[in-house]
């Protein structure tokens, strides 16, 4: 996210005085399968102005990592 909001922010000419990303998390088992929960806190500090700060928050809610993770996430293993 932080990468993501830093690359926005350096095309769009904005100077944020602070890209700080804090991730929270709480995995939880359901009947037979776990669940994960994440909750993020964003501070982009101050001196942006509203439309800055919605665009690098959009930014980090659609960051490759959110796409990774969005939805169902199977893993498969196998010994070599």
């Amino acid at each position: 996210m932080t990468l993501t909001m830093a690359a926005v922010a350096a095309s769009k000419g904005f100077a944020p005085e602070r890209l700080d990303v804090r991730v929270e998390w709480e995995t939880r088992e359901e009947g037979r399968e776990w669940a994960t929960a994440f909750r993020t806190g964003i501070d982009l500090g101050a001196g942006l102005d509203d439309r800055a700060r919605k665009i690098l928050f959009n930014a980090a809610r659609n960051c490759e990592v959110h796409k990774l993770l969005r939805g169902r996430v199977e893993f498969t293993e196998r010994m070599v």
